[in-house]
């Protein structure tokens, strides 16, 4: 009796192996298919891994059909199938996460535009509701600005009037009139605060209208593991994880990139450079305003005519951007090249010695804003936010920061950037660094100017502080953009 109920357990382990071994099936067919979908393992890693898993399975296959396997031999091995399988739905999980995130935020994107109603400190309008049945002052900003009054019509009813005067002026206005209401783009507002520090005490803020657009990005038909290719990286102060289509552009990097060489070059150039908008004529500009005025399309534009050169791919960042991804990565080592201590100023929980300071994303933030402490002042910030961006591609590309943090380096971006690269275009470079792991060579160009005050094309009737370029710097800069990209001096 006792003999019959061992064969029982014993037959009854047996089809529960087998059944476990199938299941085992099935989970690496998935995982396998989740892994060659990301499409971020070189072939050759991939095979390797469809060979060992088609190796583990046909020797758990042979123990389960065989029927002299000792019973304790099949109770270990469905421990350690139940482990794996533990294991492989985390990473079809994780991978599944991470292709989701690719798929809503590379190649599709959404453009969003903010417009705020603003009134004076003094009005008598203290919300929106309080300015049903008024006047609203705007320009007409946009070819189509019919989504704009649909969203402010379905909040409060309004009676909108077109100004053919400038934004600006509106803007100046309302602060001495306090029955005026005026509903204007948020980069002209961020401008009007950039330019005056005592504006924004001038004025409130009623409520914000936000239109969000999809935008598919065009194919720009660049090999980006073979042929060289230019990135803008434009750096936007907005606090929270917004990223309105046009904005004061207060960090641009252009990143030179050759995947043949492994060289990479950052040319700096400062927010106050009074260059020539791209399609205006007259009064030259701060290339900040060139974001507020038509978004990053504007923006590499002007750039692209200032450094001669096509500038095919964009990155835009809010700062938030910099905390989360740091702090994905496990910090950096940033070092401070000035033999003084000092607290940042935008910060003053972050302090900052002589040599190398292990920090985390808060204070590598403050780092990259960091002006006040420097003589060079803006100049100085350049310098440090490319040693930032440096140490973050370095530590990013790195092989067990990069196989590991994968997925978390990608979520901790999330809804922070906007960009044009295509999901292609990524998986391709990262399968590029995960098959030759090699090692990039950062140099870094600032082009330079002396400070004047001049009248710009945003602010004709007012002086603003702008940088006027030096353009030896501005011409050693398209030298070494021109070797970097393999293009040859005309």
């Amino acid at each position: 009796m006792a003999k019959k109920k061992r064969r029982e357990t014993n037959s009854s382990l047996r089809k529960f192996s087998l059944l476990l071994w199938i299941i085992s099936i099935l989970f690496m067919i998935i995982l396998g298919y989740f892994i060659y979908s990301a499409n971020i393992l070189p072939l050759k890693y991939f095979l390797a891994i469809v060979i060992v898993f088609v190796v583990l399975l046909s020797i758990h296959g042979i123990f389960i059909l065989n029927k002299k396997t000792r019973v304790w031999l099949l109770i270990v091995l469905n421990i350690f199938t139940l482990l794996f399988m533990s294991v492989e739905a985390f990473a079809i999980c994780k991978i599944n996460d991470t292709l989701t995130f690719l798929r809503e935020n590379l190649g599709v994107y959404f453009e969003t535009d903010v417009y705020n109603i603003v009134v004076s400190k003094d009005s008598s309008f203290n919300s929106i509701q309080d300015i049903q049945n008024q006047i609203v002052k705007t320009v007409r900003d946009m070819d189509d600005m019919s989504r704009i009054e649909e969203a402010l019509q379905n909040k409060v009813a309004v009676q909108l009037e077109y100004e053919e005067t400038s934004i600006v002026d509106l803007l100046l206005e309302v602060t001495n009139d306090d029955e005026m209401i005026v509903l204007a783009n948020s980069g002209n507002f961020d401008a009007m605060i950039q330019n005056d520090e005592e504006y924004e005490s001038k004025v409130k803020i009623l409520d914000t209208i936000t239109i969000q657009t999809e935008v598919k990005a065009e194919e720009t038909g660049i090999k980006v593991t073979e042929e060289p290719f230019v990135i803008y990286l434009s750096g936007i102060d907005t606090r929270s994880n917004s990223l309105p289509s046009r904005s004061l552009s207060d960090v641009n990097i252009i990143m030179a990139v050759n995947p043949t060489t492994k060289n990479i070059l950052m040319v700096h150039i400062p927010r106050d450079y009074y260059v020539q908008i791209h399609g205006t004529t007259g009064n030259k500009d701060k290339l900040t305003h060139a974001g507020a005025i038509g978004g990053v399309d504007l923006s590499m534009a002007t750039i692209e005519d200032l450094l001669e050169i096509e500038i095919p791919y964009y990155v835009r960042v809010n700062f938030n951007a910099v905390v989360n991804l740091v702090d994905a990565i496990g910090g950096i080592n940033i070092n401070s090249d000035v033999d003084y201590s000092f607290d940042c100023y935008t910060d003053r929980g972050c302090t900052f010695h002589p040599g190398l300071n292990y920090v985390g994303g808060r204070c590598a933030l403050a780092f990259a804003r960091e002006r006040y402490a420097y003589d060079t002042g803006d100049r100085h910030r350049g310098e440090n936010q490319e040693q930032v961006i440096e140490l973050i591609i370095d530590k990013v590309t790195s092989s067990s920061t990069l196989i590991t943090n994968y997925s978390d380096i990608l979520n901790a971006v999330s809804g922070t950037f906007e960009t044009n690269l295509s999901m292609d275009d990524i998986t391709s470079l990262v399968k590029m660094q995960i098959d030759d792991m090699a090692s990039w060579n950062f140099e870094s160009v600032n082009v330079d100017g002396t400070g004047a005050r001049m009248p710009t094309y945003s602010y004709p009737n007012q002086n603003l502080y702008v940088m006027n370029p030096n353009m030896e710097t501005v011409t050693a800069a398209i030298q070494k953009l021109n070797e970097v990209l393999g293009t040859p001096d005309e």
